[in-house]
């Protein structure tokens, strides 16, 4: 590329593996600089050369070489990459679509086509944006280049004149395993600024309940491979969605144990096990680190062929705005150049939040990342009061238009099974106001993320602070068993919260079922739960519990990004029934062993008079 496009930063990024057990989450294959936007079967054992366990080896230790490695060029990729096709608008006439490519092509658009053979092809404009992109510094091979930092006696780095790390020497990837490595201790990285552009278009006046064709590109440029989407139909319609999360594959694990892989094959999977899937909801964080470039592109790649099968509608994750260095300002516009998602309020900040409706069903997307200090939200609570009053409006609005279903999705927890629920600050302070209103409007369903780890609640009704600590009491709901062996809820007037742990490879343990000691030692900022209060908050689960067997929760709530154990959930909705059926994933195909899915838990709510 262009020698103007770069601007290169320094930036140390030494964290600790406690910073990132308290923090990430994961998934993903190819290198970038190699593939591109990538693509390729995640199933496949040749997408990347088969990981050694390593993980009871010594202590990582590279040998390093005085000279730091060529650093090869970002190639250009001119060919629509990073593509995503997002709900935006009336979903019974429109669909949005998200592309990159690294130069600009002003007559970029999108071709939709009802017959497939593109013979009836209606065309629409994409507007493109420049963006700033930052690459992580790589050999010729597409080994990602890092410095180990010299440390002080307190083990803090040391920093010349210029506040830049002294580096002792340089290693690659290629070396590097270890259960601290795959954690995040890896050192200093460079990043590398690209200029490319994001491209942003809507297709308009298709017809409802209909399967439409697409691809997207330019006539002076490139043009991707056909995907496909749906439109929604009438009020009733049945329609079936999938709900998967935090997919956050981490940069620095690509060549180790890449973890965009996983969560390619989890939306695979769950694609195929769905059968006809509408639509697919992902709960946010879908990278790791949203500064670093190169997990968008491992991420969208190994994805491609999957966020190509069904339109996505996604919340925003606390990593989608993470800076690759703790404590520097979030990038609160990564997330939105990325995926093409509306923005009530013109509020982007980490993410935005927006509503839907799909055959009578009215979803509504929030933005947790919505907990800056502000004169809106003088706490710093996950969402703040302009957000809570459009919440109120909006689903007041969707009652009135006849919304026969509400259903919530966002990132960070308010019931999980493990810690981030009872301890993330922001959410504590917005607990007791966001569950209220929860109960008043009647929501039926919340769907959840960032705890990765699988739970599902009973029926929970409110209740204030000065009753319990967690806002919630199991409603005593009448239930029935259908014709075809579920078991329903009937009528109920609380809201059912769901986790499907996670698609990637890190994941947190079920900490309040290991006994009182267990979770203050591993969460000592929980230090204030009774058994009386521990008891209660698990009888507010229906199922739920931490599906990966790992050593490292004997003493850690974090297990080492090393999971092969993944969920997600489907949920078919028919006029006043829905059934929501929660799978999970075994089975390690980077060490060539077969993907199993089995039926976890399964329940109904069945709403209205029959």
């Amino acid at each position: 590329m262009k020698e103007d496009l770069f601007n290169k930063r320094p930036l140390v990024t030494k964290l600790s593996a406690g910073f990132l057990a308290a923090a990430l989450g994961v998934t993903a294959v190819f290198s970038p600089v190699a593939e591109g936007a990538g693509g390729g079967n995640p199933n496949s054992a040749g997408t990347a050369a088969p990981v050694e366990d390593t993980s009871a080896e010594e202590e990582f230790s590279p040998i390093l070489s005085n000279d730091k490695p060529a650093v090869a060029e970002v190639r250009v990729n001119n060919m629509p990459n990073r593509i995503i096709t997002t709900i935006n608008g009336d979903t019974r006439s429109g669909m949005a679509f998200n592309w990159y490519t690294t130069d600009l092509f002003e007559d970029a658009k999108v071709w939709v086509s009802k017959s497939g053979n593109f013979d009836d092809t209606m065309e629409f404009a994409a507007e493109a944006s420049e963006v700033t992109s930052s690459y992580g510094e790589r050999d010729e091979n597409g080994n990602y280049i890092f410095g180990e930092v010299k440390e002080d006696k307190e083990g803090e780095p040391v920093e010349d004149e210029n506040g830049e790390p002294v580096i002792n020497g340089y290693y690659t990837d290629r070396q590097a395993h270890g259960a601290e490595w795959m954690s995040g201790d890896y050192g200093h990285i460079e990043l590398t600024d690209v200029t490319e552009y994001s491209y942003k278009a809507q297709a308009a006046d298709l017809e409802p309940n209909s399967t439409y064709s697409y691809k997207v590109g330019s006539e002076s440029g490139e043009v991707s491979e056909i995907g496909t989407f749906k439109t929604s139909g009438e009020s009733g319609d049945p329609f079936k969605f999938v709900h998967y999360t935090d997919t956050q594959n981490a940069f620095w694990n690509e060549n180790v144990r890449n973890e965009a892989s996983f969560g390619a094959n989890t939306l695979m999977n769950a694609l195929e096990t769905a059968g006809d899937a509408d639509f697919v909801l992902h709960t946010g964080d879908v990278v790791e680190t949203a500064e670093v470039e190169d997990e968008w592109v491992d991420l969208f790649g190994q994805s491609q062929p999957y966020f190509m099968q069904a339109a996505m509608a996604v919340a925003s994750g606390n990593h989608d705005e993470y800076a690759l260095n703790y404590g520097d300002e979030p990038l609160t516009e990564k997330f939105n150049e990325h995926v093409n998602v509306p923005a009530a309020n013109d509020e982007i900040d980490g993410g935005s939040y927006y509503s839907f409706d799909y055959n009578g069903v009215h979803f509504v997307t929030l933005n947790t990342n919505d907990n800056k200090e502000s004169e809106d939200n003088p706490e710093g609570k996950a969402i703040g009061e302009e957000q809570m009053q459009w919440i109120r409006e909006d689903v007041e609005a969707a009652r009135d238009n006849g919304a026969e279903w509400i259903v919530l999705n966002y990132h960070k927890p308010l019931y999980s099974k493990s810690y981030h629920s009872l301890q993330d600050e922001d959410v504590q302070k917005v607990r007791e106001e966001l569950t209220a209103l929860i109960d008043e409007l009647d929501i039926d369903l919340a769907l959840q993320g960032h705890d990765h780890v699988i739970s599902r609640t009973h029926s929970l009704t409110h209740v204030p602070t000065e009753e319990n600590f967690s806002n919630a009491e199991v409603e005593d709901v009448e239930t029935f068993v259908g014709d075809n062996g579920v078991e329903y809820m009937e009528d109920p007037d609380g809201t059912v919260y769901v986790l499907p742990n996670t698609g990637g490879t890190k994941e947190y343990d079920d900490v309040y079922s290991k006994g009182l000691n267990h979770l203050h030692e591993v969460r000592p900022d929980l230090d204030w739960m009774t058994q009386e209060d521990m008891d209660h908050y698990n009888s507010l689960f229906g199922f739920g519990g931490q599906p990966q067997d790992t050593e490292a929760f004997e003493e850690s709530h974090s297990n080492n990004r090393d999971s092969s154990t993944q969920n997600f959930a489907i949920y078919e909705v028919e006029d006043d029934e829905m059934i929501v059926s929660m799978y999970q994933l075994s089975g390690d195909f980077m060490l060539g062993e077969e993907r199993n899915v089995e039926l976890v838990d399964q329940f109904g709510i069945q709403n209205g008079d029959n």
